[in-house]
């Protein structure tokens, strides 16, 4: 009710303001609209800073209420699905720990420095590690759905350092130049709306330096890049110029129905309230605005494979018999993680089914 005041008690005053004053009682003539408009706009300012001043003073109560629900939310949540994080978190600890091993080595060899595909590799592997983290901390917080949507990145750099170990610095290089001409659209863009975005805008010495770089970019690829969104990736390799060809190229087109499945939390696509991960185990259909701990089966799967799969592809790069056995191993940890999800999700659900309906105990 005070929701729903809040929304309708100021109309309702001045309504009854005008007509009282003014005796008009025709509401929707222009006489009325005019009396009602001039009384609103004397009394407005009053209004926005009592209501702001309210809003402020009721903070601090309010949002130490939902820290404390959030908090005991999440222990819980975190209780029901300890299993499959352990075992999620447990694979990317060892990815981690290989990584960076793997990594050394390669500094120790001076790879980056000279080998265009490892560079790439090793800026793409890092990346991986910190979106995998990021999937965690969301389903730490209930928000499978975001988790999904952020599979979709680690499933993109897993697709990408797969294509680039395959072609070797026929991608890398490519890939690696790309930022250049990415930045230089970007800096463009936040020019064009610097004012109504409030933003700084570069300078022409700035925005020179920028044509400096990827005119050495098009020196190094040997080819002019007409437009900038031709140089960025993957539009800048030239054989494979978009994400599904790119997909397709490496044998992993079969992820396509997941990809597009996890972009549509990203983007703005109708998705009926029903459908949403969070969802999963509701009884009845509600609008879901925070966080949820159903829906966690998919999301702990998909990370754990892919988390895999781009660690497979960064030690194979320089591969030997001990890479060869902690890939393996890495892979069926993550086989193992489906299995753990599920039947952590279906103990969970049936203890709770059990649950339900018996008399609270003194």
């Amino acid at each position: 009710m005070e929701a729903d005041n809040k929304l309708s008690i100021l109309e309702s005053s001045l309504k009854e303001a005008v007509i009282e004053n003014s005796g008009i009682e025709d509401v929707e003539s222009d006489a009325f609209s005019e009396r009602f408009m001039e009384l609103f706009e004397r009394v407005r300012e009053e209004c926005e800073a009592s209501s702001l001043q309210e809003y402020k003073e009721k903070a601090p109560d309010i949002l130490a209420d939902i820290r404390e629900a959030g908090a005991g939310f999440e222990a819980r949540s975190f209780e029901r699905w300890k299993p499959s994080f352990d075992h999620l978190e447990m694979i990317w600890s060892i990815a981690q720990e290989l990584g960076e091993m793997h990594g050394n080595a390669i500094q120790t060899e001076n790879g980056e420095d000279n080998n265009a595909v490892m560079a790439a590799l090793a800026h793409i592997f890092p990346r991986a590690l910190l979106v995998s983290q990021e999937i965690i901390c969301l389903l730490k917080g209930g928000f499978p759905d975001g988790a999904l949507a952020r599979w979709r990145s680690l499933h993109e750099l897993a697709v990408t350092a797969m294509y680039i170990a395959k072609h070797g610095e026929a991608a890398a290089v490519p890939y690696l130049l790309s930022f250049h001409f990415a930045a230089r659209r970007a800096a463009h863009q936040m020019n064009e709306h610097s004012e109504r975005a409030k933003i700084g805008r570069f300078s022409r010495e700035e925005l020179k330096e920028f044509d400096a770089r990827c005119a050495g970019a098009e020196e190094i690829l040997g080819r002019k890049i007409e437009k900038d969104k031709y140089g960025e990736w993957p539009a800048i390799t030239r054989t494979h110029t978009n994400f599904a060809a790119i997909e397709k190229d490496v044998e992993m087109d079969h992820w396509r129905p997941l990809f597009k499945w996890a972009s549509t939390h990203t983007h703005a696509h109708h998705r009926p309230i029903d459908k949403l991960l969070g969802m999963a185990e509701a009884g009845k259909e509600a609008h879901l605005v925070g966080a949820s701990n159903s829906g966690f089966v998919d999301p702990f799967q998909m990370t754990a494979i892919t988390l895999a799969q781009i660690t497979t592809t960064y030690l194979f790069h320089g591969v030997n018999v001990d890479r060869m056995v902690h890939a393996s191993i890495i892979f069926t940890l993550a086989d193992q993680m489906s299995t753990i999800a599920i039947e952590n999700e279906r103990v969970t659900r049936e203890a709770f089914e059990s649950q339900k309906g018996q008399p609270e105990s003194d």
